[in-house]
């Protein structure tokens, strides 16, 4: 289920849509912006961190879909390129869920985007939610740990070379020599090409899985934790200026 499903999140959904409409009759009417209370602005503002969290979840997911694959038909590039450029993407994006964590927790608490948008900005998230919210400034925690070991390899990605193993190696090896190739034949003697190729999409595939569906869950936890200020700011019908 879409985390933008959660109760905690749906309530917000009648104040975005009042928000969207206004803003786009603005747009219509010629205007850079309009009148939205407090409540409505902060309603847009919690729903998109949702949405962003949802769509890394969603794109996580489909290269999980990829990976479980042991052929990939009519492509001009062998399964180890394929697979590489799977674990990249997911290396990459599991980062970006825990990171846009932290955003929806500081927006919730009403901080500046400004100040929680740039480098540093989750460790002031994550200073003032200790005040306010401990249990949410836990999980945050908790997701920071899960994605921890991962953290080495995605930032070799993200600025030195790409995923590597020693399965993968071997891998790459026989399909560049070619499959059929004598100075091959000793590893494929041992263990087929077809089971190589197993064995490399099986060992990502369980550490991987495994790890979104902990994430998943603890975006649940923290979307259960947070306090929204939905009844305070429902009380504040001050209108403010917003981009449509």
């Amino acid at each position: 289920m879409p985390h933008t499903e959660n109760p905690n999140i749906k309530q917000f959904f009648p104040l975005v849509t009042d928000s969207l409409s206004k803003g786009m009759a603005a747009f219509l009417n010629g205007s850079d912006s309009y009148s939205a209370s407090a409540i409505e602005i902060y309603a847009q503002n919690i729903f998109s961190r949702v949405a962003e969290i949802d769509n890394a979840i969603k794109s996580i997911s489909i290269t999980l879909e990829y990976l479980h694959q042991k052929t990939y038909g009519n492509s001009d590039y062998n399964f180890s390129e394929h697979h590489v450029y799977h674990i990249e993407n997911f290396l990459l994006r599991v980062t970006s869920v825990v990171d846009r964590s932290y955003l929806l927790a500081g927006s919730t608490i009403m901080m500046e985007n400004s100040r929680i948008e740039k480098i540093g900005g989750n460790q002031k998230i994550y200073k003032k939610l200790l005040s306010i919210s401990p249990d949410s400034a836990t999980i945050l925690e908790e997701m920071r740990d899960t994605i921890k070991d991962l953290q080495t390899p995605r930032n070799k990605v993200a600025h030195q070379a790409g995923f590597s193993s020693k399965n993968l190696c071997v891998l790459q090896a026989i399909e560049s020599a070619g499959i059929e190739s004598i100075s091959v034949k000793e590893i494929t003697d041992i263990m087929s090409y077809d089971k190589i190729k197993e064995v490399v999409s099986d060992e990502s595939i369980e550490q991987y899985e495994s790890v979104l569906l902990v994430i998943d869950k603890l975006v649940t936890d923290l979307i259960n934790s947070l306090p929204f200020r939905y009844t305070d700011l429902l009380q504040s019908k001050a209108p403010i200026k917003n981009q449509p």
